[in-house]
């Protein structure tokens, strides 16, 4: 069968090979066998290539995310079965047409939901809902303040937080998304520019924001510390300018604002069961159509190097791994 590999770290298109691999053995005991449908290329999954984010051992199948079918179950699973649609769980990698995986961490995704909304589940949606439950006790009625506001952490921000009753102030670098961002339900968007945190206390009434959400480093990082409350929190996710984020220290030592890292890797989130919830919170939301990113495009496996082209560009790109039907 098919699959995509590296051997070496390195710039993604010197470094992605489509390989055959021998196929996987039949589920052994707690296990599944699944067929991957969907896996979207994400700037984790671009990272890794380059081997600046922690990687698997070399030569390594790579694809973190995606939405797979149960082809077969092992007789002692009762979670799953055959013909259900499953999100790839964590630690494995979907870039391959199957794979044997635990049924433990599964669970039956809605029939009824899309299958590429369905294959972005796993990373982006429980970032977006871990990030506002786990550094700040909000409220119905409360801001929060988040910049990379059209990615899909951003957009995933937008949805949870309109389902948990808070209203968000949304940056964003590029005046054409504005309008998107509103009709997502963002409730102020702004274009990050010069005198950003005098914006925001103009469009928000001067209300307090205690928690902020930073996923683009560089400069970016200071204008967004700016802009909350004396005491609140901003929560670093992602560096998406490749940038190393550059603190204000005025807000750190004179106002009080904490700065936190979040990563969906940390086993406290998965032992708790935090990270499942999130999880089947956002399946609902993508079923409910309250949670949509836009897709650029789907290729086929065989034409990973233009897949991989055209991530890096900024589209959402998705790898199709297997004919879909139903």
């Amino acid at each position: 069968m098919k699959a995509v590999q590296i051997f070496r770290h390195g710039p993604p298109l010197d470094v992605v090979e489509l390989v055959d691999v021998a196929e996987p053995n039949p589920p052994g005991a707690g296990e599944v066998l699944i067929e991957m449908l969907y896996s979207p290329i994400n700037p984790y999954d671009l990272r890794t290539m380059r081997g600046v984010v922690p990687a698997p051992p070399l030569p390594a199948i790579i694809g973190a995310e995606g939405v797979a079918r149960v082809l077969s179950a092992d007789h002692d699973v009762a979670n799953v079965k055959a013909g259900d649609l499953v999100h790839l769980p964590n630690g494995y990698y979907g870039w391959r047409e199957r794979l044997v995986v635990p049924a433990q961490p599964l669970f039956p995704l809605p029939p009824n939901a899309g299958l590429q909304q369905l294959s972005m589940l796993r990373v982006n949606p429980p970032t977006a809902a871990l990030l506002l439950s786990e550094y700040v006790d909000l409220q119905p009625g409360d801001w929060v303040i988040q910049n990379a506001a059209n990615s899909g952490v951003g957009r995933s921000v937008i949805a949870f937080a309109k389902a948990r009753g808070f209203k968000t102030v949304n940056i964003v670098r590029r005046l054409d998304v504005v309008a998107d961002i509103k009709a997502i339900g963002g409730d102020v968007v702004l274009v990050e520019s010069e005198g950003l945190a005098a914006k925001v206390v103009e469009a928000t009434g001067n209300t307090p924001i205690k928690l902020g959400l930073e996923g683009v480093g560089g400069p970016s990082t200071a204008a967004l510390s700016g802009t909350i409350s004396s005491g609140g929190t901003m929560v670093l996710y992602s560096a998406m300018s490749e940038q190393p984020g550059v603190a204000n220290q005025l807000d750190v030592i004179f106002r009080d604002v904490a700065i936190r890292g979040f990563w969906l890797a940390y086993p406290r989130l998965h032992t708790s069961g935090r990270f499942a919830a999130a999880l089947r919170e956002a399946a609902d939301l993508i079923a409910q159509g309250s949670l949509h990113v836009p897709v650029a495009a789907a290729f086929p496996l065989t034409e990973i190097r233009e897949a991989i082209s055209a991530a890096g560009k900024g589209a959402k790109v998705l790898l199709e791994l297997n004919s879909v039907v139903g």
